[in-house]
């Protein structure tokens, strides 16, 4: 029974922590709103968690490997690379949908404190080739005449920044154009076919 409330409590801390270090970022966020968002004193926060800075760090590494997590198909040899953008680019968009705050969290604290992005990449880029062998991919489909030459440095930074801009701007596009929450995710289904379009129309060869 203990060690379940152990267990019941260190969920509900990292829950809060997660919800509002994604909302206010490092700087912006006090132990004592996480204690009081997670139904807890200060005290007990600090017992299963000593610092701001471990709490942090544990939270910023489940946020980081959750974003990574959905793009493991895209090492996957057996769908190509056309196939692989039709589906990044859908899951990612949805992906975002659904956790609005995550990426703009990302980006603020890799800015803010890039070693902690670093360490993560080494840890996740060091277990295998499976960078070499997606660039290996694009370079095979490249000589078969599939796809055209081009820089996958670009054509991943075009799709993630047209999936995010949306979200991170939400406010203001709605404003902008004139938009209901219902007419905004209708805008989203259709981007998603847009930004497919134009990814694949740069890439594909003729």
């Amino acid at each position: 029974m203990k060690q379940e409330i152990n267990e019941n409590t260190e969920n509900k801390i990292i829950e809060a922590a997660n919800s509002v270090f994604e909302k206010k970022g490092y700087d912006g966020t006090k132990m004592q709103e996480i204690a009081d968002t997670a139904g807890i004193n200060k005290a007990l926060l600090h017992y299963y968690f000593r610092s701001k800075d471990k709490l942090f760090e544990m939270i910023f590494s489940m946020a980081f490997r959750k974003l990574v997590g959905k793009l493991e198909f895209l090492f996957d040899e057996n769908i190509p690379v056309i196939e692989k953008i039709k589906i990044f680019i859908d899951q990612h968009t949805d992906f975002i949908a659904a956790n609005r705050h995550l990426p703009l969290f990302i980006v603020n604290e890799v800015n803010r404190r890039p070693e902690i992005f670093v360490k993560l990449l080494s840890g996740i880029y060091e277990k295998d080739d499976r960078l070499h062998r997606l660039l290996a991919q694009i370079e095979k489909e490249t000589k078969e005449g599939v796809l055209k030459p081009f820089d996958p440095r670009h054509v991943f930074l075009n799709m993630i920044a047209m999936n995010i801009f949306p979200f991170a701007a939400k406010p203001l596009v709605k404003g902008l154009l004139r938009m209901s929450e219902d007419e905004f995710r209708q805008f989203i289904t259709e981007r998603k076919r847009i930004v497919t379009e134009i990814i694949i129309n740069s890439i594909a060869a003729k």
